[in-house]
């Protein structure tokens, strides 16, 4: 009977033990399986993102650098991994709306809103030059500065040709005030044709005017030094209609941006310096009315906007 016995209580203890190990086992393949399969999805969750933007149309176009800095501001403010790449074609602002969210295209643009422009895409309705969009100093050839030392008004400025680009609203905004406009379907050409005198200045924002100024050293041109033209506008971000999360996600990290501070910092880092060179206390302001602006420009939320002190 002894001799039986110890076999039989080997057997049920290796027994035990092979279930307490399969046990084991797969509570271990279960965990192992349960990361693995987490692992998966949080890198399938976490893929990035990549947001194409219009590439610059020269290499001295240096009017990208702040939009795609405050760009990537609000996105780097979500738990969502999107990368900025420009597109592969050079196009005019015309065309890389109009083939905005199409392959190869710009996923996003930033741009001068308008009513139609809000129809036919998606704006994010906070202006990233706070307005200075529409604050214009003029590029004009060196030689003509006594052509506005008497400007007083509007009545002056309409005996006198402005250069613009073909589409651009900014012709538009001119024309309905009496401003006779020539224009350019070419960024770079306009500065040829102020350089020899096609026109008699080139409105530029004063966020702009200092860098073309400096691109363009091999032409005759200077900043216009007495006159501050004025028209309230804004620069939105814009997606394609069938982008409304992009949009969403765009407003929620500017939102937060604006809130916590970096969206200020951003601003006054890359436009202060515009702001102060163009002493804007000493020059005589002439505004005009914008027919274009859309009804749901936030106009009445001053934060949003910069605002001149005398």
């Amino acid at each position: 009977m002894n001799g039986i016995r110890y076999p039989v209580l080997f057997v049920k203890s290796a027994y035990r033990i092979l279930v307490e190990f399969t046990k084991r086992a797969s509570v271990f393949l279960g965990i192992t399986f349960g990361v693995l399969f987490s692992m998966t999805a949080t890198a399938t969750l976490g893929a990035q993102v990549t947001i194409l933007y219009p590439k610059p149309l020269s290499i001295k176009d240096h009017r990208p650098l702040y939009p795609l800095r405050l760009l990537q501001l609000a996105l780097s403010k979500l738990d969502k991994p999107y990368a900025l790449k420009p597109s592969k074609v050079q196009m005019t602002q015309g065309r890389a709306l109009r083939m905005v969210g199409t392959q190869k295209a710009a996923d996003v643009v930033w741009t001068m809103s308008t009513e139609e422009r809000e129809q036919n895409y998606i704006p994010v309705r906070i202006p990233i030059y706070k307005g200075l969009i529409g604050w214009r100093l003029f590029l004009i050839h060196a030689t003509q500065q006594s052509k506005f030392d008497h400007v007083t008004g509007l009545t002056e400025l309409q005996h006198l040709t402005a250069g613009q680009g073909h589409d651009w609203p900014d012709n538009y905004i001119l024309s309905d005030s009496g401003i006779d406009v020539m224009t350019s379907s070419s960024y770079e050409r306009l500065f040829d044709m102020s350089d020899n005198e096609r026109f008699d200045f080139f409105p530029r924002s004063i966020i702009e005017i200092w860098n073309e100024l400096d691109a363009w050293p091999e032409y005759n041109l200077a900043v216009e030094k007495t006159i501050l033209l004025r028209y309230p506008t804004a620069m939105y971000f814009f997606v394609s209609k069938d982008n409304q999360a992009l949009a969403d996600d765009i407003e929620r990290g500017l939102k937060i941006a604006i809130k916590d501070g970096s969206f200020e910092q951003m601003f006054l880092k890359h436009n202060e310096w515009f702001i102060q060179r163009g002493g804007l206390n000493g020059r005589k302001v002439i505004d005009l009315p914008n027919p274009l602006i859309p009804s749901k420009t936030p106009l009445s939320d001053s934060s949003l906007w910069y605002q001149l002190t005398r």
